[in-house]
């Protein structure tokens, strides 16, 4: 298979280095920014990427409040791959629902975390665990810094940046949960990048979700820190409790847990901060492995788009829910 990207920052590089390493070329990138790869090439506007002859795959990276008008652009090529979130409002969510309605399995979706060991131990072991019953879900950047200040799409929107870290974290809820999110219910505040303010954004939010089979889960996220914290170098921490079991997946690797029926369950543990790099390229390279054989047919993939849309939904509602007293409202 062919693979071209639109985008190319962090993200569009680390998705190229994933798909080559599983044995698929990426032979064209969209950017206006100055590259130069060789054996791909270069294309500045979406127009003139499109005519690239022969992808199968466009992977979209831009940032995310741009992931529309890419994939409508993109689909033209063949299929399209779009990373969380699927998109920043709730208009341009509900015009995905009709492109994913009007284009059949072309459109795909997934999320690196939920590809980590200890959660797909959890997924090898579900029937054992029996149902989700409750929990709560974090997302603590230990140095904001880097995501705040290198594009002003992250802090002059006020969906952004509290609900990248949202997405990573609902979605690997909803797997677990084995159930859409219903409606949420949120509080924001600004405390340390007030320039936040003016745009309504915010660099803490905390809140419940309920999801359609009735369980609750708290949640919390917090990107207002400017310095190493407790958390190190890991950002989603998770406590998960289910019929006949629970999962740890705390600040440090060495303490996670997953217990079944009073037994602790083996799994390869995350690295430290020296390993991170290499570790988050695995990660991206099993999500394509996994994509690429739902294309073919093998199977259905971790993730759907209609998966991604229903968080994206939740991530806009929880800042209407904030915006507006903290009740609760449907992801609708």
């Amino acid at each position: 298979m062919n693979a071209g990207i639109v985008g190319f920052g962090d993200g569009g590089k680390t998705n190229l280095r994933a798909l080559n390493s599983i044995g698929i070329d990426v032979t064209a990138v969209c950017d206006p920014g100055t590259h130069s790869l060789d054996g791909v090439v270069l294309y500045s506007t979406l127009p003139d990427f499109i005519t690239h002859p022969d992808l199968d795959l466009v992977v979209i990276a831009t940032p995310d409040d741009l992931h529309l008008d890419a994939t409508r652009a993109a689909l033209r090529c063949g299929h399209v791959f779009i990373e969380k979130p699927v998109a920043t409002s709730h208009q341009d969510l509900m015009s995905f629902c009709r492109l994913v309605s009007d284009n059949p399995g072309k459109i795909l979706f997934s999320e690196k975390y939920s590809y980590a060991p200890q959660i797909q131990a959890v997924l090898s072991q579900r029937n054992a665990l029996g149902s989700f019953v409750s929990g709560t879900t974090r997302y603590v950047m230990s140095n904001c810094d880097r995501i705040m200040g290198d594009g002003k799409w992250r802090t002059q929107c006020a969906y952004n940046p509290c609900s990248g870290g949202l997405s990573h974290n609902f979605m690997t809820a909803v797997l677990l949960a084995n159930s859409e999110i219903a409606r949420i219910k949120a509080s924001g505040q600004v405390k340390t990048y007030h320039e936040l303010s003016e745009f309504g954004g915010y660099d803490m939010m905390d809140g419940v979700i309920e999801f359609r089979s009735g369980q609750m889960l708290r949640w919390e996220v917090d990107l207002s820190s400017k310095g190493l914290t407790a958390y190190g170098h890991r950002t989603v921490i998770h406590e998960f409790e289910f019929e006949h079991g629970s999962l740890l997946y705390h600040p440090k690797p060495a303490d996670d847990e997953l217990v079944v029926k009073g037994d602790r369950v083996s799994f390869i543990p995350e690295p430290q901060a020296d390993g991170w790099a290499a570790y988050n390229e695995s990660l991206y390279r099993m999500m394509h492995i996994d994509l690429m054989r739902s294309v073919q047919g093998g199977s259905s993939a971790l993730h759907t788009i209609d998966q991604g849309i229903n968080v994206a939904l939740a991530c806009c509602m929880a800042f209407q829910s904030a915006k507006t007293g903290g009740g609760w409202i449907d992801v609708a």
